[in-house]
């Protein structure tokens, strides 16, 4: 069973909440917005208004990254150096030097 969180509940979270949860090998374990009543029409997940301490109480396969593009790289780079594997929406960046530190990250 893979562990999955989605940060960012804007517009487009609602139907990657929704695929989410209906793989049938994957558990979203926790859902994380700055604004909590973002968080409040997904009941039954965890829910963290800082990303930094939903990244230290928790283990997670993926981090589905549904943040505005500027965020992307930002948050990101800081799942990926913790060994989590991320989703972004597109684009990743509007910034080449974002693209090449997250590819670099990759590696």
């Amino acid at each position: 069973m893979l562990k999955v969180s989605l940060v960012g509940c804007g517009g487009i979270s609602g139907g990657h909440v929704a695929a989410w949860d209906r793989f049938e090998d994957t558990e979203l374990v926790a859902i994380c917005d700055i604004r909590p009543e973002k968080m409040e029409r997904y009941p039954g997940h965890k829910c963290y208004t800082e990303f930094d301490k939903m990244l230290d109480e928790n283990e997670f396969d993926i981090i589905d990254v549904c943040l505005p593009t500027f965020l992307h790289c930002e948050f990101a780079h800081k799942a990926m150096n913790k060994g989590i594997n991320v989703i972004t929406e597109k684009p990743i960046s509007l910034k080449e030097s974002d693209v090449a530190l997250l590819y670099g990250t990759a590696e």
